[in-house]
Formats: structure tokens, sequence, C-alpha cells
């Protein structure tokens, strides 16, 4: 990337200058080199696979992602940048439009998700125009629900490889555990791709964990730490399963005197998911209650408290949910619940999947039976591992 390209991606995008972390991902992705990025939020890894279309203007990047909040926020930041984007989701009105307008070569980026991909009206469209970039944001996706949950994850890799020219692959996410990077190089058919891990840890973020022996003491620790942080910011409380979410509603409703209008809901059963995050966005209510449905690339930059109230499936899913508090950059705390009871109920929950996720539940658990610093033993996760066959490894930006 020469000085010249640098500066035009700043000025495109409204930036000062670029992070040494965006710089390294930027040449390799320009070089076309297939590139994995892992970074903690705030490292700015949208600009990555953005300034790609600021670099091949008369080109198409493909960015697959997993929440139609995500797709929004990109396009809204691409408009506002002036490239002509859209997306493709089930349930989108707009969606025959939307690929009309592809096929004419009327857009630099399409954002869509991944039950999408098999439409033969959209494979038609991309044919028409010439794909430089493929980018997969939340990677981790691949392997948290390429399985039972969103299986059209499967095909992704099938989606790359029938592309009809070459084009780089770029795939991004905060939190992939260093074993699952051969089998996502491999699904993805990436070719010989560079690994970059940037900063994982946040210094504004604070990680505690704290043993309840029963949900009595569960709720009263939430009771606790809401009463302490309520007048801070917004309050995110994350439960398993949707039965929890309306429990810990009627909890905070009946027993903490908190008005349900105060109160967001966020979870795969609902019909207006949309409108209850906007309504915790924009202040109306300043406590959401969800499953790890909500927030997967969203930024909400004022939340100041994360509860994790039950054990979450793996490490990587706990620093998705804990990396949702403080991206103001001001100080934020993460405060996992836990018990026997529900590693027991994870086991149980995921007894018919393979056996990484029973690893990947294990190794949560033996971190919260045996480690002091939560957030040291959490990164060590990330970190483990070093450099693996087959591809180059980038660790760490200072």
């Amino acid at each position: 990337m020469t000085n010249k390209q640098e500066k035009l991606i700043c000025n495109t995008f409204g930036i000062s200058k670029l992070k040494p972390f965006q710089k390294k991902v930027i040449k390799d992705l320009s070089d076309g080199r297939d590139v994995l990025a892992l970074a903690r939020t705030s490292e700015g890894k949208s600009i990555c696979f953005l300034s790609m279309i600021t670099l091949h203007p008369n080109g198409l990047l493909i960015g697959i992602l997993p929440t139609v909040a995500l797709m929004h926020d990109l396009v809204q930041r691409c408009e506002d940048n002036k490239i002509r984007t859209d997306c493709l989701y089930s349930g989108n009105r707009e969606n025959t439009t939307v690929i009309e307008r592809l096929a004419h070569g009327k857009l630099q980026a399409l954002f869509v998700a991944p039950e999408r991909l098999n439409d033969p009206h959209l494979w038609k469209a991309i044919q028409k125009n010439k794909v430089h970039t493929v980018v997969v944001d939340e990677v981790h996706c691949l392997t948290e629900w390429g399985s039972e949950f969103r299986p059209m994850y499967r095909n992704i890799g099938k989606f790359i490889k029938d592309l009809p020219n070459s084009s780089v692959v770029a795939a991004f996410s905060a939190t992939v555990m260093p074993d699952d990077i051969p089998y996502i190089v491999k699904s993805l058919h990436m070719k010989n791709p560079v690994v970059h891990i940037g900063k994982l840890k946040r210094s504004n973020l604070s990680l505690k964990k704290t043993f309840v022996k029963n949900d009595a003491v569960r709720y009263a620790k939430v009771r606790k730490a809401i009463q302490k942080y309520d007048s801070k910011g917004k309050i995110v409380i994350y439960c398993t399963r949707v039965c929890d979410v309306e429990d810990m509603r009627d909890f905070l409703i009946e027993d903490c005197d908190i008005s349900a209008s105060e109160i967001a809901l966020c979870h795969s059963r609902l019909s207006n998911r949309a409108k209850q995050e906007q309504r915790f966005r924009s202040d109306k209510a300043h406590i959401m209650i969800a499953t790890s449905a909500f927030g997967m690339g969203v930024n909400i930059p004022d939340i100041r408290l994360i509860i994790v109230s039950q054990l979450p499936f793996s490490v990587a899913a706990f620093y998705q949910m804990a990396g949702r508090a403080g991206r103001d950059r001001k100080r934020a705390k993460a405060l996992l619940l836990w018990n026997d009871a529900d590693f027991q109920m994870n086991l149980d929950i995921i007894s018919d999947t393979d056996d990484r996720a029973v690893e990947a539940v294990n190794e949560l658990y033996a971190i919260c039976e045996s480690s002091d610093d939560l957030h040291e033993a959490v990164i060590g996760c990330f970190a483990k591992g070093g450099v693996r066959n087959g591809f180059s490894l980038w660790y760490p930006y200072d």
C-alpha cells in the first residue's frame, strides 16, 4: 500500500491515520493475500475491508454477515462515505431491487446473509461483476453456528470456491480460538492466508467472575450490580435460554422495582427485535435482557455493565458478550455468574453436537474453577497455539 493509497483511505473514511494493525491487513489484502484478522472491538477491523472498496472502486466487494443490524450499520457507513452499497437478507422487501442494481453494475459493495447465497438470481447477478474481495465478518460464527443452527454457514466456502474470478478472502473476528483457525482456513478455501492477531486485551474493561450456589444468590448478585451501575449508563444482562430471559425480566420488574418500559428484550422468538434494540440504543430503555443473539457487530458505545448471568458455551462466546461494554473507551465491567448447574445444563444442551463444543464448555468451566485473573485467563486462550503450519502468523501489534 502506497502513501497515496493510505491517504485516500483516510480521506474517504474521515480518519487521521491508519493503525499499525490496519496497515498490515490492508497491505496484505491489496497485495492479493487472503487474510484472517483477529482483534478486539474498537481496533477498526471494518476499515480494513471497506478500504478495499476505495482501492477497487470499479469492482464489487461481497460481505457475508450474520445479522441484519450489522448489515444496516455497514450500509449506512458506506452511504455516508458515498459508497454505493446495499444488503440482502430473508424478509427484506427490497431484495429484488437490490439484485437488479447488482446485475446492472450499480453496487460497489453487497452485504448478504449466508442464507441468501444459494439464490440463483443473486448468483447470476454476481457473475456480471468483478468481485475483488469476499469478506466473512464475525467468522467465529462459522464454528459456532455451522452445524445445527444456521447450517448455511457450511456453504460459505463453496460459494467462495465457485466465484467466477479470483478474489481475496478476508475473515474477521474478535474471538476466534487458535484451535479453530485451521478449520476456518480450510472451510473458506483460503489460500496460504496471513493471520493477523491484533490487540485483544482492553484496558478499560474489567472482567470478574462470581460463583453463585443457587438462583437466589444469582438474582441477588444481579440486583446488587444493577443498583451500583444503574446511574452510570446502559446495562446488558445475558441469559442462556429464552425462558431465562423472561424470568430475569419478571425478577427486575417484581423484585427490583424497575419499570417494564425501562427494559428491552432480545431473543430468537421475538418478531420485533429491531424495535427492541432501537429502544435500547436510543435510551428509551436502559437495560437489555438477551440471549447471545443480541449485539453481534453492533456498536452501542455507552454500555457500562454486562452481566453474563449464566455460564456461556465457550470462552469465545463469553468474550463476545463482555466485549459489548465500554466501546466508548470509558471504564466498563463484565460480570460472569456461574455454578455447576450451569455447566451441566450446557453439556445437556450440546449433547448431540460434536466434541469441539464439549471441549469449549469444559475450557470455560475450568477457567472459572481455577483462574484468579479472569481477563488474563481469557486472553491466554486466544493467544495460545503459536505459529500454525500452512500460513503466516503476525502477533501481536503493540
